[in-house]
């Protein structure tokens, strides 16, 4: 079903080179740890974690929450940032956000069919350049309508 959405994702420069000096069980600790910190945020802006994407999320925001779901995502990309370069010096969380129409249900292969998210506003949104907060023109558009 067609939904217009705020959609973040979030991902980690230099997680590689972490995982690979520090081992796989010391950066899952602090993957979960940086999920945590946003999962706890999301929803003060009536948002949720769609999934998990190895050290990333993808997340969904209600339109008419867009200023609030950019600030939760400012605050969480701040204090997850400051967890992994705790763990990392390497390492920045990075957000990139839009607001678009995209396609909301059940989305899978047979047998692991799961709630998700697919269309052309969240390809656009994994092409987006990568920044601390990096919003889409069509996001900062809303924003100051």
């Amino acid at each position: 079903m067609p939904r217009e959405l705020v959609l973040a994702l979030t991902s980690v420069a230099g997680s590689t080179a972490a995982c690979a000096a520090h081992g796989d069980v010391a950066t899952l600790d602090t993957v979960r740890a940086a999920h945590a910190i946003f999962a706890d945020a999301a929803p003060r802006a009536g948002g949720t974690v769609v999934k998990a994407l190895g050290d990333g999320l993808l997340m969904a925001f209600p339109p008419n929450r867009a200023a609030d779901a950019v600030a939760v995502l400012r605050e969480a990309q701040g204090s997850a940032s400051a967890l992994w370069k705790a763990f990392d010096a390497r390492c920045e969380v990075q957000v990139k956000a839009t607001i678009g129409t995209v396609l909301c249900g059940p989305i899978g292969p047979p047998g692991d069919v799961r709630v998700d998210i697919f269309g052309n506003a969240l390809n656009r949104l994994f092409k987006l350049a990568p920044g601390d907060l990096a919003l889409t023109p069509e996001l900062q558009a809303a924003l100051n309508g």
